[in-house]
């Protein structure tokens, strides 16, 4: 259902395209071994037509050997160009940083098929003096219909005295011939506030034009602002991420009818609950949507919702507190207890779907996940209305110091007395939650591989109805 490469490595950056019927999917993979792979990073290509069932080709565009620009072949971007596919890209080496020359420069690819790809070995941008040359990189072109030239976006930092954090910009290229390309003195958006702007990305939806990029400054995400031109100004809207921190460098492509953005749910160290988020892990689609007022909001794709057809059927009985039967469902809890009710063994990859509605703003409650069977650990994923928050937990924590941390959380507002809908997608450790069609979190559980779905209430009441579990 949801993407990993093979053995030891990790799918990175997606970079999306789409034509006749299929997703193409470039993306970065990290082999976490050089003993075996040696160094280096390629583009490998993925296929899908229904963003269930992939293909793997392998490696499509390679690295270079170890004193070429591009040993590690980062992100970049595909378009076609007059009956030719082309591929702008990073090329990446750290060893020519050390040396003192630039450790990221902007190569090109070419192919008649999107399988066998070409490199144009006269074809380099490298960044200006007035730009710093180890950050210049994740190339994305598209066409101005404004100004009627290609236009190539750049993830770029600048020189000056300014704080370290806030250089990022994102540059602009532009181009009659998709060869020659011309920087332009003003930048394409520069908010004094990111290290760099990465996996930069740009489309058009009904009125609107949209600028999505990646940050790992402040809450490590991919964010988005919009625009009434693709020239700008690029407003801030409320909410402007997709995804917890838990999802990154996610580009978006469009099939003529919808718009999917792929995004990656990143690994922990040694892949155990307590340990550092790291760089790569497993492919996501998610479906952009747009709302009357042009903000952008995401949920599970069709194809994935209808994959999961098998029922389970919710049979056990371990109740604690406050848990009355109702004709849809349960009510749970009151406000004195933590109540709650554990209803199937989980299958390993499922899909749960449930309604709720609550009653009050005071208390916490859930969905728990992967419990023992007297609920002494579990997963939560946690609504705390007051703070209009939804969150993942884990019980027991690390330790007594952890307390009012969670391990991702989301903006996630609620009405009382009102229904909402809420999906969460279980394969392996990957774990996606979607509310209303309008949030989603993806989280990862790595150390309680099997356990209980159950339901619980602390301090408040809560109507759950239409409860439903789904194996593939």
């Amino acid at each position: 259902m949801y993407y990993r490469a093979q053995g030891k490595a990790v799918c990175a950056d997606v970079i999306p395209y789409y034509e006749n019927g299929t997703f193409y999917l470039f993306y970065l993979r990290d082999y976490r071994d050089f003993a075996e792979h040696g160094e280096g990073c390629p583009w490998c290509l993925l296929t899908t037509k229904d963003l269930v069932h992939y293909e793997d080709h392998g490696e499509v565009l390679v690295r270079g050997e170890t004193e070429d620009q591009d040993l590690y072949v980062f992100t970049g971007s595909c378009t076609k160009y007059n009956g030719e596919y082309y591929i702008y890209y990073t090329g990446h080496n750290p060893h020519k940083r050390r040396a003192g020359f630039p450790e990221q420069k902007i190569l090109l690819a070419k192919s008649n098929d999107l399988y066998h790809w070409e490199k144009v070995k006269d074809f380099v941008l490298e960044a200006p003096e007035h730009l710093e040359m180890h950050d210049y990189r994740d190339p994305f072109v598209f066409f101005d219909e404004e100004k009627k030239k290609y236009c190539m976006l750049l993830a770029g930092r600048v020189k000056n005295d300014g704080p370290v954090n806030s250089k990022g910009v994102t540059l602009v290229l532009y181009s009659d011939d998709m060869q020659n390309w011309q920087l332009q003195d003003e930048p394409f958006y520069a908010p004094n506030a990111f290290f760099t702007h990465e996996c930069p990305d740009v489309f058009k939806m009904g009125d609107w034009w949209y600028l999505i990029f990646s940050e790992f400054t402040d809450k490590v995400v991919t964010t988005y602002r919009m625009s009434k031109s693709p020239s700008g100004p690029w407003i801030t809207p409320k909410v402007n991420n997709f995804d917890g921190h838990a999802f990154y460098a996610a580009k978006s492509i469009s099939d003529g009818n919808r718009r999917i953005l792929f995004g990656w749910n990143c690994i922990k160290n040694h892949e155990n609950d307590h340990d550092f988020w790291q760089w790569g892990g497993t492919i996501i689609p998610h479906e952009i949507v747009q709302s009357d007022d042009g903000t952008l909001y995401v949920k599970c794709p069709r194809e994935i919702m209808d994959a999961y057809q098998v029922p389970a059927v919710l049979n056990e009985s371990y109740a604690l507190s406050t848990v009355k039967e109702t004709e849809n469902g349960f009510q749970i809890g009151d406000n004195m207890h933590k109540s709650l009710r554990l209803l199937a063994k989980m299958p390993k990859n499922c899909k749960i779907e449930l309604d709720f509605s609550t009653t009050d703003e005071i208390g916490d409650f859930g969905v728990i996940l992967r419990s023992d069977d007297c609920n002494g650990r579990y997963y939560a994923v946690k609504f705390e209305p007051k703070f209009n928050r939804m969150a993942f937990d884990q019980i027991p924590r690390r330790d007594g110091c952890l307390h009012v941390q969670v391990d991702v959380e989301r903006y996630c507002p609620l009405v009382t007395g009102e229904k909402n809908h809420m999906v969460i997608i279980v394969e392996e450790s990957v774990a996606e939650v979607y509310v209303n069609d309008k949030v989603a979190m993806s989280v990862r559980m790595f150390d309680h591989k099997d356990g209980y779905f159950g339901l619980y209430s602390q301090n408040t009441t809560v109507n759950f109805e239409n409860i439903r579990l789904f194996a593939e």
